[in-house]
């Protein structure tokens, strides 16, 4: 069961430790942007007992890039429960669109790309799975990096459930309906982006993390750039 939006909402704000990880991973990210298009260098810095003079500016931003990368494998564990719950939600939304999954309530048929990538594995349209206590069919969207998204299927019966299945949205006989499907998934986790803060405070770390790393390489590499 999903939890609603408010309670992640609280979570998040609660989290200290995800909090102080955000905070200097901003910190030092933004200093290594600042240091990489600017040009500055840092000569010396004043601590409480002593003062600490920089003679290698190189040295030091590969220090602060050592340090980003530790922080933006630590920061994606601890934010990573939360990515994984907002993405639960709007996965099924995913699920519930036309194009996945449609019913002719008239003729009592399902149809739409899940039925269609689900073939050759279980028929959605199975009597015993329409009219039976026991049978039933469980399926998980996860949306991953979208172009690997894929169902974890799991059929029920008398006997209990199944191994689930790992289906990939890739493995459709239809590549125009892949593309469609994976469209489809970018688009409502784009909408999601503008919907709700705490994508853009969880995510904008990492974004920012992974511009500085980016930058400062490029320009280590191509120094008359």
């Amino acid at each position: 069961m999903n939890e609603p939006a408010e309670d992640l909402t609280k979570q998040i704000n609660n989290d200290t430790v995800l909090a102080s990880c955000k905070k200097t991973l901003i910190i030092l990210s933004s200093i290594l942007l600042a240091l990489t298009f600017s040009g500055a260098k840092i000569t010396e810095a004043n601590t409480f007992i002593f003062k600490i003079t920089f003679t290698n500016p190189v040295g030091l931003s590969s220090l602060m890039l050592l340090a980003i990368g530790y922080l933006l494998i630590r920061y994606n564990s601890l934010s990573n429960l939360y990515v994984e719950s907002f993405q639960k939600q709007w996965s099924e939304k995913v699920k519930s669109n036309y194009f996945y999954r449609n019913f002719d309530y008239h003729n009592d048929v399902v149809y739409g790309f899940i039925p269609y990538l689900f073939k050759p594995y279980v028929d959605l349209n199975n009597e015993s799975i329409k009219r039976s206590n026991y049978d039933f069919v469980e399926y998980d969207l996860k949306t991953r990096l979208f172009f690997n998204a894929f169902f974890y299927l799991t059929t029920h019966d008398e006997s209990g459930p199944s191994k689930p299945v790992k289906i990939y949205l890739f493995s459709s006989r239809s590549k125009l309906k892949y593309l469609a499907a994976v469209s489809i998934i970018f688009y409502y986790w784009l909408i999601e982006q503008f919907r709700h803060r705490e994508f853009l405070e969880l995510y904008s770390p990492i974004f920012i993390g992974l511009t500085a790393v980016f930058c400062s390489v490029w320009a280590r590499f191509n120094p008359s750039v």
